[in-house]
């Protein structure tokens, strides 16, 4: 197995680690609903793909030697270790990547989950770092950009568009809702718009989710328009 050359980037700076790691772990989970209907037994319903995570453990030399990744640039230990100190005050994600020059690499938004730092004897000032990183999906409100329409012709008046107003009567939408256990859309209608029996506009706009109202399920990310 070819091992994995890692780098971290935040700001449009690139770190690489001094040592490449004996191995990469990435592992992929599929969340699933389990549901027992009456007379069919239990039922399992794929619902959407939960975050990725990766592991791994490099050594940080104290002092540089002839095994090091990083010989014209290196840094010991300690600089590394309070670089990802650093990160994770700050509560940012980081860019990710690895490579072994043979597949496609990874390259992906994370956030450093755990950080476990073990020192042994005989190897004073060397650190051995694992590391447990969770992927990062950005989110955020959309924009509407409404462009105003030229005039054809010197005499031609143009109305003036006026910038979209957001709907007074749904104060807390971001745009989306993830349904958990016991929600209804009464219930989905009454938060965001402060009347249950606006349920209909939430049915309308996610009728490729919902082919019945009384039945959402824990996971279904609905639109809220």
């Amino acid at each position: 197995m070819s091992k994995y050359a890692i780098f971290f980037d935040y700001k449009n700076k690139t770190y690489k680690l001094p040592t490449n790691p004996e191995e990469l772990e990435k592992s992929s989970v599929q969340a699933i609903e389990k549901y027992e209907i009456l007379k069919l037994g239990q039922i399992a319903i794929p619902t959407h793909m939960e975050l990725k995570e990766y592991s791994f453990e490099c050594e940080f030399p104290h002092y540089p030697t002839h095994y090091i990744e990083t010989p014209s640039q290196f840094k010991g230990a300690d600089f590394y270790i309070n670089l990802f100190k650093e990160w994770r005050s700050k509560l940012v994600p980081v860019r990710f990547i690895a490579s072994n020059g043979i597949g496609d690499d990874i390259n992906t938004l994370i956030l450093i989950e755990e950080l476990s730092i073990i020192e042994k004897a005989g190897e004073e000032g060397d650190k051995y770092i694992s590391f447990k990183l969770l992927e990062y999906r950005p989110y955020g409100k959309k924009s509407v950009v409404i462009k105003e329409a030229k005039p054809s012709t010197p005499n031609t008046k143009v109305a003036t568009t006026k910038p979209v107003e957001p709907q007074q009567t749904n104060p807390k939408s971001t745009g989306y809702h993830v349904v958990i256990k016991g929600d209804t859309l009464w219930a989905i209608a009454k938060k965001y718009y402060g009347n249950g029996s606006l349920y209909t506009k939430v049915f309308n706009a996610n009728k490729d989710k919902i082919k019945n109202p009384n039945l959402i399920y824990p996971g279904q990310n609905l639109v809220i328009p």
